[in-house]
């Protein structure tokens, strides 16, 4: 049988090896003669040791750092690397090598960058000061003692587990993305927050998802789509004569609580700011039966004012992890009863909801008046 797939050209075949993970890419040297120099043109690179994470000896899990030591060490020195995605969670992860590997591909103009450790890692050195990135996943590194941030030309960005010694580290690294396009921030830590840091305006930012306590509003605020994060939080210093924020180009919202609604003003607040809204999302994200006692107020308070975003806007509407309290049922009846254009009030019950306690839910629900005669009511 003819080899049809050696006779295609050099750039076809590294843009095929660069949806490989690279030890796969490596071992079609055994292929022919003409593969054995193709690996080292990827313009990708990607690791992963979760074969080794739960089942892993040092011997073999040395024939893997050997791996990525001779891709990324014994890679012809003018070939820019364009990707490098590197996954490493095992306790044999030794940091030493972890930043020899990223120091390395910084070096090689690298754009895209995705890095996740199992260990809490100092962030590398070279990666602070990194021009030439477009793209910058971080996963479980921690930010310290770093005197700059240098990111012109990124666009996207997301900071998962992060621990940062100090707020202003993080306000200092956001500030160093004038260009941003996506931030999404998630499960973040901050030992100080004695000096809060300063944010500047982000302009060209279309996707955010953050955490509502760390990052002004008014530096989302050009977004289309905005998930805010720890909602019962209490922001410090609020000023009663601030300016409010105005969400213009928003279409798609998310709100993330950890617990119960206590102050459903603030959603219509928010609400109220977001003129051109058409998707929204509460996430109730706690999953354990919560006791009588932390059950939100009983004090829902029926909205004077329908925000324009509501009533001549919004499409759909999605309430995850409802459990019919009286605020949870009084907020459904009030998007129902004045959105003229909803089409769809997906509401998803809590996991321990008893099937008993979802009919009377489902009772209760479809007498809700629907003031769009297209509405659809889902339940699961």
């Amino acid at each position: 049988m003819a080899d049809r797939i050696s006779d295609l050209p050099d750039g076809v075949l590294c843009h095929v090896l660069s949806f490989l993970p690279t030890t796969a890419a490596i071992a079609t040297t055994i292929l022919s003669k003409r593969w054995n120099a193709l690996w080292r043109t990827c313009p990708s690179l990607t690791f992963d040791d979760s074969d080794y994470f739960f089942n892993s000896t040092s011997q073999s899990y040395s024939r893997f750092v050997q791996c990525v030591h001779v891709a990324i060490l014994l890679r012809d020195w003018h070939q820019t690397v364009r990707s490098f995605r590197l996954r490493v969670r095992s306790s044999l992860c030794d940091y030493t090598n972890v930043t020899v590997w990223i120091n390395t591909v910084v070096q090689r103009g690298v754009q895209h960058l995705d890095l996740c450790v199992g260990n809490l890692f100092n962030l590398p050195s070279a990666v602070p000061t990194c021009k030439t990135l477009v793209v910058l996943k971080l996963e479980k590194f921690h930010i310290k003692n770093i005197p700059s941030f240098d990111f012109p030309l990124l666009k996207i960005m997301h900071l998962i587990n992060l621990y940062f010694s100090e707020h202003r580290d993080f306000a200092q690294l956001v500030r160093a993305s004038p260009n941003l396009e996506e931030l999404e921030v998630l499960d973040m830590f901050i030992h100080c927050r004695k000096v809060e840091g300063s944010f500047d305006y982000l302009p060209k930012l279309v996707r955010a998802t953050v955490p509502k306590v760390d990052v002004p509003l008014g530096v989302v605020s050009n977004v289309q789509f905005l998930r805010l994060d720890w909602m019962e939080q209490k922001l410090k210093h609020m000023d009663p004569n601030r300016r409010v924020t105005v969400f213009r180009n928003l279409i798609h919202l998310e709100l993330g609580y950890i617990n119960s609604i206590q102050d459903w003003v603030e959603v219509f607040q928010i609400l109220k700011c977001s003129p051109n809204l058409q998707i929204f999302v509460i996430d109730k994200m706690y999953l354990d039966p919560l006791p009588l006692a932390n059950r939100e107020a009983a004090d829902w308070i029926y909205p004077e004012f329908v925000p324009v975003g509501i009533s001549l806007n919004l499409r759909r509407c999605c309430f995850k992890n409802y459990r019919g309290w009286r605020g949870e049922l009084g907020f459904v009846e009030y998007i129902m009863g004045n959105a003229e254009q909803l089409q769809t009030m997906s509401i998803y019950s809590n996991i321990y909801t008893k099937e008993d306690q979802k009919f009377k839910m489902i009772k209760e629900l479809s007498l809700c008046t629907r003031r769009s005669a297209c509405c659809k009511l889902i339940f699961e």
